[in-house]
């Protein structure tokens, strides 16, 4: 799903969406075991350049909110996903932007928080190694989640800094930084102590110029 071959990650996502709907018919409840590793790869592919993998990513998440659902045996609000989904078809890549922000909200709604880590790591992938809108769109996912659930993941507060932290360093660091300087804006408003004293931890003598910056900025 990470590869910059635009076909082989088409290829990928109907793979991954033929899957994931043999798992809904057959309520193999088990797929909502890596819902955090999943979200977190298939959120900035709805930002792809090709239309029919931006469509593809939404088709594989509307199945994993309905298999959630299932397993929660509940109902899970996807919203007009289907009218969401031409946003997605626009020329404009303002339009896909919002568009991907408006289905981020719909999924994050009933977001399960023990597998937060796991959708931040997934991010991290195309932070490293995304080009373009698709890295614009994960920092939009990341923000959406962290202002509807900053103040409930104080434990993974850390993790999440480290997270941010190894990002620095990244190739798309001029498209990321914008999105990385709001994450630690929000932790630092939701847990104050906790994240100015794992600032201090993470700062080494190697560190790049730009954690200092940001640090200094918080502080």
């Amino acid at each position: 799903m990470t590869s910059d071959n635009v076909w082989e990650c088409k290829r990928t996502l109907q793979a991954c969406s033929q899957l994931l709907a043999v798992c809904e018919e057959l309520r193999r409840g088990d797929a909502c075991e890596h819902f955090g590793s999943l979200v977190g790869l298939l959120a900035p592919l709805t930002c792809d350049p090709m239309p029919t993998s931006r469509q593809l990513a939404v088709t594989c998440l509307s199945s994993l909110l309905r298999i959630q659902a299932k397993v929660a045996n509940g109902v899970i609000e996807t919203g007009d996903m289907g009218s969401l989904c031409e946003g997605l078809h626009a020329c404009s890549t303002v339009s896909q932007l919002q568009t991907s922000s408006k289905i981020a909200r719909i999924v994050c709604r009933d977001f399960p928080l023990e597998h937060t880590v796991d959708f931040m790591m997934a991010l991290k992938e195309t932070f490293w190694r995304a080009k373009g809108m698709c890295v614009c769109a994960a920092g939009k996912w990341m923000i959406t989640f962290l202002q509807m659930y900053g103040k409930d993941v104080c434990q993974d507060v850390p993790t999440i800094l480290h997270i941010l932290y190894s990002c620095t360093s990244c190739m798309q660091q001029s498209t990321f930084m914008p999105f990385l300087c709001q994450a630690v804006v929000i932790l630092i408003c939701c847990h104050e102590e906790v994240t100015i004293d794992n600032f201090s931890r993470l700062l080494g003598p190697t560190d790049s110029e730009t954690w200092r910056r940001i640090r200094e900025f918080c502080l």
